[in-house]
């Protein structure tokens, strides 16, 4: 009876040991499972928000091309947080991550958008734009998309996504405003042009160099004919929308002073 209460006892430590030691190896392969799946949670939360940052980065841009263009932003933009107040989170954007990634590009892309206009805003009412400043800002914008998408991201709707809470902008019709202002300097660049031909035509008439004058007075009627059409485009590309109403003007003013250039060429 001895022999069998040792052999028991030893059984029974035996499947103790064996039991603690399956007990840990469970804990050990359960505690794996749970950092696998926590570690996963946050390379998906990670990829949500970056699709979302890539989705804002250029509708951020737009606003910031405008706001810069207009003058109702100053560059350098340091803290664009106000932003997100301003345009509302598109209701496709549907988990968390991706509405917080959308804010990120959203105000990345003002910041560097308010760069840009600011200068094309310059190049439409002055002689003189940095394109450095205008290429740094681009390429600023690029970098961060390039490093958010990673994937391919399905597009929001550009007709339907609102840009402000008026919901009176969306994409496109900024777009189509970012156009109308890149005409606006394309005409005012003309206009400046148009000038220095007409100054040519009138140096070369007062030297008796006729061939000189004609050729400028030749290129000046073109460059103003050129300067009128386009101006037309911009009118077109405005399309009655309040956000352009500064292009429209600008461009309308570059082409009526290429006209006068034109006239004036001592001919």
């Amino acid at each position: 009876m001895r022999h069998q209460r040792k052999t028991t006892l030893r059984v029974a430590l035996g499947m103790s040991a064996l039991l603690l030691a399956s007990g840990l190896l469970i804990a050990g392969v359960g505690g794996a499972f749970a950092d696998k799946t926590k570690a996963e949670l946050q390379a998906e939360a990670a990829a949500h928000r970056a699709r979302g940052a890539c989705q804002g980065a250029y509708p951020g841009w737009l606003r910031g091309v405008v706001a810069g263009y207009t003058g109702s932003a100053a560059s350098p933009v340091t803290d664009a947080s106000f932003i997100l107040d301003s345009v509302p989170t598109p209701d496709v954007l549907q988990t968390p991550d991706e509405r917080l990634g959308w804010g990120d590009g959203l105000q990345e892309g003002f910041k560097a958008g308010v760069a840009y206009g600011v200068e094309l805003g310059k190049a439409a009412r002055t002689p003189n734009s940095n394109t450095e400043v205008m290429n740094r800002a681009t390429e600023q914008l690029h970098a961060f998309i390039t490093n958010q998408c990673g994937g391919l991201i399905a597009p929001l709707d550009w007709d339907t996504t609102m840009m402000n809470n008026n919901r009176t902008l969306t994409i496109t019709s900024l777009n189509e405003t970012q156009l109308a202002m890149t005409l606006a300097a394309t005409v005012n660049q003309i206009a400046v042009t148009t000038e220095n031909l007409a100054r040519c035509a009138r140096e070369a008439e007062a030297k008796g160099d006729q061939a000189a004058a004609m050729r400028c007075r030749a290129e000046a009627k073109s460059s103003a004919q050129l300067a009128a059409n386009l101006n037309e485009m911009v009118k077109s590309h405005a399309a009655q929308r309040e956000e352009a109403v500064q292009a429209v003007n600008d461009a309308q003013a570059s082409a009526e002073k290429a006209r006068k250039a034109a006239d004036d060429t001592g001919g």
